[in-house]
């Protein structure tokens, strides 16, 4: 296989990131109604942090305050339309709202997870307007641009460096991120290491159509240790291998990747078995 592989083959190998913990939902309001809290924390659903120092709370419109903690109580993961409604009717009478980031964060979040593309980069770049800071929409834009790029259009190099631009900077903030006081160590690492490991995978893709093998193989390898669960990285990384000759190293993502039932099993198949293929061939050590 050429090491200019077809888009068709990765037109597929979109994985959603609505599973994903956030760990820098941006910093909101104390609710008057009792200590409410933002993001992903309620309604059940995972812990959110903006690692941001406390600042006193504004005076809030009760009404706004409400709509606010109406919208946060709908599960993105369950009911993504139902927050895209909820989102943009909060969005449509309440535009300047001190919560207007972190709305725009789970539409980001809805959006993606409903295959609406143009509308989930829209609400992202809010997100990042607001506060160019937020890792968790930085790390999901790093993720799925690359996964969403046809190198045959003039605007291929141009997306691929904005993908690496959000993933390396955002890089840069996890690194230096002190854990919030109200997460545990396993839920903020958890947490942290999803982000590292969506960069990681965008850097591995951005370098992946710029041909740079080993920079490709080392960033799938940071990937794939950080989330092991990612089926297409799995795929990507024993791509790398096999072009790169490393028949035995593309055995495990691969036979991992088989192994999973999933959409990804037609694609790692044939890599697989070329791998082994390969390794069959290869003279034996003398003893």
């Amino acid at each position: 296989m050429n090491f200019s592989v077809r888009f068709a083959l990765l037109a597929g190998l979109v994985v959603g990131m609505a599973g994903l913990p956030a760990i820098a939902a941006p910093q909101q309001q104390q609710s008057p109604a009792g200590q409410q809290k933002t993001g992903q924390q309620q309604a059940g659903q995972k812990a959110t942090t903006t690692g941001k120092p406390a600042v006193p709370a504004p005076k809030v419109n009760p009404a706004e305050e409400k709509a606010y903690v109406k919208f946060y109580k709908l599960n993105v993961g369950t009911d993504p339309q139902g927050v895209i409604a909820s989102g943009t009717a909060f969005l449509k009478k309440y535009p300047s709202s001190a919560y207007a980031e972190s709305v725009y964060a789970r539409l980001t979040t809805a959006y993606e997870a409903t295959g609406d593309d143009a509308k989930m980069f829209a609400a992202g770049k809010h997100v990042l307007q607001l506060d160019p800071n937020n890792v968790d929409v930085l790390s999901m834009l790093a993720y799925a641009i690359p996964r969403r790029v046809d190198p045959n259009n003039l605007d291929a190099s141009g997306k691929l460096t904005e993908a690496e631009g959000y993933a390396k900077h955002a890089l840069a903030l996890l690194a230096k991120m002190q854990k919030p006081a109200d997460l545990t160590d396993a839920q903020f690492t958890a947490a942290k290491n999803a982000d590292e490991a969506a960069c990681h995978s965008g850097l591995g893709l951005v370098y992946y159509y710029e041909h740079n093998l080993p920079g490709m193989i080392s960033e799938f390898e940071q990937a794939v240790k950080l989330n092991p669960k990612d089926m297409s990285d799995q795929f990507l990384l024993g791509l790398a291998y096999v072009q790169a000759g490393q028949w035995a190293n593309a055995v495990t993502p691969l036979q991992t990747c088989v192994s999973t039932p999933g959409p990804m099993v037609s694609h790692c198949q044939p890599l697989l078995a070329q791998a082994k293929k390969q390794l069959a061939a290869q003279p034996k050590p003398k003893s």
